[in-house]
């Protein structure tokens, strides 16, 4: 079960010894269970071991420690004891609510050990956490699971249950009494610092969604930067560490974006068919690896299975057909929403569309904007009304609460759901009047809102994977083995996180989704936000070509705006392709190349001789390959730190070089000299090796040069072998020149 594995102690393991023991005695902050009759029913004492129980407690622990030692070695458990007598008692009256259930905190021991009762209540299942202590729940009575983020087991009456920090656990009794159980709690500092420093094993299989972009335009750099890019790098490292995962996204037909951009040309299935093609073009371009896109126009399959989840929706009780305010352009009697109207956000007071705040994510129902405005007459709209079924989403909190704790949501989003609670009663439309997008059935002239359509696309994309694979996988039966991975904007935060999970408790009660979420903020070009309908933008085909695109890859990477909005120039873009990547990276590859070739025909020399520096230099390479690890994983998941590391590694090695490049030094220390070469042929495996998720192409022309892989993530530093051929000029010739002059032209911005 791997080390601080859960159920790492459970009483019945130990069988005639421990299994009918209700009582705990804590010693040094570290607790065992001693041997003792049944305690009467409702006892609710817990004894800490005094003097006169020293030598019976005592030889209890060496028992159990020795038992513990065996299964769980690493495990520091048990101290001295430490014997200070002490007893304490709780009144059921004084239970209050923590994680969801009834608790009563008992006190600590000496040495910082908490411990606390706990009543679940048959049918209940507390808030899932993760805390830094290490925890233990001793079930004194009632049965039922114990659920954490890699499998499930049964408890009962003394079962022991063990938790490392940061484990993610849930209590559920699923019994017919009260599951009481005693929760035992303790800090380690160095075994939270251990776990915190672990790279948590993927479960698969893993389905990574990048936000179907809208085919109302091309892709642009600030729609690459973000969940395009995010959700490669994010795949491929996963698929390294041989996890079975695939980046899925498609084409947001039905948006009403596009219909306004077929205004004036065109018809929107036109207008959406021609720019999917051109997205996919550019998601190649970038070197992005799609395994599903979607298209949804015309697949009769998908709007048969989307009008299933619709009627499955319309029978809720969480949904209401109701007569509701809504907004009317003054002139054309239009329906408005979304790109038809603009005015202020209620929450923050921006200037905002229709239906959501791209500064503060909070949603809108048009109607409550301020300063309201019809995009297409001069006038103020009017407020009417229309009939239309809402999904009460107050009814849902609970449900999104439980799951944003469940997916350790980041704490942006945790603060738009806090926001959006805050207005107590607020229901969703989930059609609306239009001419386009997908009918919804028995309400004429509505269509399906294309965000709840949406959610469900995301299941429908996963079945059409299946079918490319030859698996299994259904949209209709959604199974709790699925991890999804969601990469999105932040405007789409309220979309795919608060309404998603909402919907998917009401159609699909059986299912559980496991979520986690990778948000991004604006990229901004010259100071201003990239838009498609201003054309205030630099799009991916200006600047993207098979000799660029890693330049520009590593650009992204290095501004990506991640928990903070970063701007974009075409002048920063030159110079990270001139200063860093041609200045520094080739410089010191090229240079290291050369010498290998002059001096040892090709082929990499065995070390020799190892100073202080060559030591540290060889220690630096492995901090290197660490942290790129933990970049990439998803609890520390950043794009621009994994940039950011690369390049502060690619300097550390060019230092290294100048410092041991002494002509006359080299001659009469040729033993140090080789120590040098090797190390830094050793540092450019795993440049090439850990570049492969952020920089693929130039990895994998480096990779080949050096005759190591980029298909397996390096879980360690190994020294090249003494006479690997080091031949690394194609890539170096390679890149020599740009064949994309405007991607690097001076330019005013």
């Amino acid at each position: 079960m791997g080390y601080w594995s859960i159920a790492a102690v459970a009483l019945r393991r130990f069988g005639t010894s421990y299994g009918g023991s209700h009582r705990a005695i804590f010693a040094d902050g570290k607790f065992l269970l001693a041997r003792s009759l049944r305690p009467p029913v409702g006892w609710s004492r817990i004894v800490l071991a005094g003097a006169a129980n020293r030598y019976r407690a005592a030889a209890s622990l060496r028992n159990l420690q020795q038992r513990l030692s065996r299964s769980q070695p690493k495990i520091p458990l048990f101290q001295r004891l430490s014997f200070v007598m002490r007893k304490y008692r709780f009144s059921r009256t004084e239970l209050s609510r923590a994680f969801g259930i009834d608790m009563a905190t008992l006190g600590t021991g000496s040495a910082g050990t908490g411990f606390s009762f706990g009543k679940v209540a048959p049918g209940v299942t507390s808030e899932p956490h993760r805390h830094d202590e290490i925890e233990a729940f001793v079930v004194l009575s009632g049965v039922g699971k114990v659920r954490t983020d890699l499998r499930q087991i049964p408890v009962k009456a003394g079962d022991v249950v063990l938790f490392h920090p940061f484990e993610a656990h849930v209590l559920c009794n699923d019994g017919d009494e009260d599951l009481d159980f005693v929760d035992v709690y303790w800090r380690d500092g160095k075994a939270a610092l251990e776990a915190a420093a672990q790279v948590a094993a993927p479960r698969t299989p893993i389905f990574v969604f990048s936000t179907p972009p809208t085919p109302n335009g091309d892709l642009h750099l600030g729609h690459l930067s973000g969940p395009y890019f995010g959700a490669d790098v994010y795949t491929r490292f996963l698929r390294m560490n041989g996890a079975e995962a695939y980046h899925l996204t498609g084409s947001d037909d039905h948006q009403s974006y596009v219909a306004t951009r077929a205004d004036d040309q065109s018809t929107p299935a036109k207008v959406a068919r021609h720019y999917a093609d051109e997205i996919i073009a550019t998601l190649a371009l970038l070197d992005c690896e799609v395994h599903s896109f979607l298209s949804t126009l015309g697949d009769d399959a998908y709007a048969e299975f989307q009008a299933t989840c619709f009627r499955t929706l319309l029978s809720s009780p969480a949904v209401d057909l109701r007569q509701s305010r809504a907004l009317f352009d003054a002139v054309t009697g239009d329906y408005l929403y979304e790109p038809d109207v603009s005015g202020l956000c209620p929450d923050c007071g921006s200037s905002t569309s229709g239906n959501i705040c791209e500064k503060c994510g909070a949603p809108n129902l048009c109607h409550d904007l301020g300063a309201v405005r019809a995009r297409h007459s001069a006038e103020a709209p009017v407020v009417g009304s229309v009939r239309r079924p809402e999904l009460a989403l107050d009814r849902c909190y609970d449900d999104i609460d439980r799951h944003l704790r469940a997916s350790g949501a980041p704490a942006r989003i945790l603060d738009l759901f806090a926001r959006v609670r805050q207005r107590g009663d607020f229901s969703v439309p989930i059609t609306h009047p239009s001419d386009w997008g997908l009918p919804a059935e028995g309400l004429p002239g509505q269509r399906i809102w294309v965000w709840p359509e949406m959610a469900f696309g995301f299941l429908y994309n996963i079945q059409a994977l299946a079918g490319l694979l030859g698996r299994d996988w259904n949209a209709a039966m959604p199974s709790n083995d699925w991890q999804i991975v969601h990469f999105f904007g932040f405007d789409n935060s309220f979309y795919h996180a608060l309404l998603y999970p909402a919907l998917y408790a009401e159609v699909f009660s059986h299912w559980t989704p496991r979520i986690r979420y990778h948000v991004n903020e604006f990229y901004l070009l010259d100071g201003q936000k990239f838009s498609t309908s201003r054309a205030h933008a630099v799009w991916g085909k200006e600047v993207l070509g098979l000799k660029t695109v890693d330049a520009v890859r590593l650009h992204l990477g290095l501004t990506r705006p991640e928990g903070e909005r970063t701007n974009f120039t075409l002048n920063a873009l030159r110079r990270t392709e001139n200063e860093v990547f041609k200045g520094t990276w080739l410089k010191w590859l090229d240079a290291l190349h050369r010498q290998i070739k002059q001096d040892f025909g090709g082929c990499v020399p065995d070390a020799g001789d190892w100073g202080p520096a060559d030591r540290a230099f060889f220690a630096r390479i492995e901090i290197h390959r660490a942290a790129m690890e933990r970049a990439y994983s998803d609890d520390g998941f950043s794009v621009r730190r994994a940039a950011a590391q690369a390049c502060d590694f690619v300097r550390d090695c060019l230092i290294y070089r100048q410092a041991q490049d002494y002509e006359a030094a080299r001659r009469l220390y040729p033993a140090r000299t080789r120590t040098s070469l090797a190390l830094q042929a050793t540092a450019a495996a795993i440049l090439a090796q850990t570049l492969a998720p952020l920089m693929p192409r130039f990895a994998s022309m480096l990779a080949r040069g050096i005759g190591v892989s980029t298909e397996k993530w390096p879980a360690s530093v190994r020294r090249l072998p003494p006479g690997t051929i080091f031949d690394i000029g194609p890539v170096l010739g390679f890149y020599a020149k740009s064949d994309n002059p405007k991607a690097f032209a001076p330019s005013e911005s």
